[in-house]
């Protein structure tokens, strides 16, 4: 729309192209900024919105002014499914609340049955998306830096160098893969041993947190035909899994953690009339996820951290579903499992 504010509070320029409805608003819930996408669905500019207050705006308006006062007044997250706010919908609206900015960034989504794939959830905040998945391999470069630098040993050293030159090689690989404004493909493919894949997963998490290596335990399946993947991609998975269950026993008493592969047959074990029985599971006995997200917590910008971004858990769906595959979840207190549900590699099914 013509004559359009500069926006008053910390948007990303993902945001601005994000291919759904953000709105932001304070903390006492007064209207900052909208993308043009809000603009467009909800028929008001910008600038028209902050003249008064959001909430006589329109009925639409009113709708979305409820939802967001509840995340400002319990500074949380506040997710509403299945919304019938005219033609349309019905839509999910995620009111994410930031402790760091002290706002709330409501996102206005097309309604997901309960049980739909996970991996359908839009890709958007780019930008803030690669950058959230280059720090892990950046943690893990530093804490084999850091080894070198106390190691007397050549041999050891030299082992230490070759692993920072792997994780370099796989961070210009992630930054190629983003190099369209975000727009995620798959790299060259092969077959990926999953227990494999697990443990160099959990080998570079202890380089760049060694406490969790008492935390970490696994219980592979030996036996496990391989996945038709890019490695690459599917190594950030696993470590986004695994960061977020360090994160989430991070305060418990005996934390635990455990990594299990299997090969499942189970009526979860498809997507849609695509069978997808090998699945890799990051188990953890955290505080679990609260039933509010539900199927939301693969949103972008949708986050039970305090400080987080919402956006590992909407990658990971993301490229689940580049391989014909699906990531879905099961959470109560003291127990939680991420599953990566993937195909066999078509060799192995033929």
């Amino acid at each position: 729309m013509n004559g359009r504010p500069a926006p008053t509070s910390p948007a990303e320029p993902a945001a601005e192209m994000a291919a759904i409805p953000l709105l932001q608003f304070s903390e006492d819930a007064r209207f900052t900024w909208a993308n043009t996408q809000a603009e467009e669905w909800l028929g008001l500019s910008a600038r028209h919105l902050m003249k008064g207050d959001f909430g006589t705006q329109s009925p639409v308006c009113a709708h979305l002014a409820e939802i967001v006062e509840q995340a400002c007044d319990a500074r949380r997250t506040v997710v509403a499914l299945g919304c019938v706010l005219g033609p349309g919908g019905p839509f999910d609206l995620h009111a994410r609340w930031s402790d760091e900015t002290s706002s709330v960034t409501l996102s206005v989504l097309p309604h997901r049955e309960p049980g739909a794939k996970a991996s359908q959830a839009p890709a958007l905040g780019f930008g803030r998306m690669l950058a959230h998945e280059l720090k892990n391999p950046l943690a893990s470069v530093r804490g084999a830096a850091q080894l070198i630098r106390r190691e007397s040993n050549i041999d050891a050293a030299a082992e230490l160098a070759q692993l920072i030159i792997q994780d370099v090689d796989r961070i210009t690989r992630l930054a190629n893969h983003w190099s369209r404004v975000g727009d995620i493909r798959l790299g060259e493919r092969g077959e990926v041993n999953l227990n494999h894949l697990a443990m160099d997963a959990m080998e570079s998490i202890v380089r760049a947190d060694p406490h969790a290596r008492s935390i970490l335990k696994e219980d592979f399946d030996p036996s496990l035909p391989p996945v038709d993947g890019d490695r690459d991609l599917l190594l950030q998975v696993v470590l986004n899994l695994l960061q977020n269950a360090l994160d989430a026993v991070r305060d418990m008493p005996d934390p635990k953690i455990r990594v299990e592969t299997r090969f499942d047959t189970g009526p979860r074990s498809r997507t849609g009339a695509n069978p997808t029985p090998l699945v890799l599971v990051v188990r953890d006995n955290g505080p679990g996820i609260p039933d509010a997200l539900g199927a939301g917590i693969f949103t972008p910008f949708v986050t039970t951290k305090p400080a987080g971004e919402g956006l590992g858990l909407a990658f990971a769906a993301r490229i689940a579903a580049l391989h014909d595959g699906q990531l879905d979840y099961e959470s109560e207190p003291g127990r939680t499992g991420f599953n990566l549900r993937l195909p066999v590699a078509r060799e192995e099914t033929s």
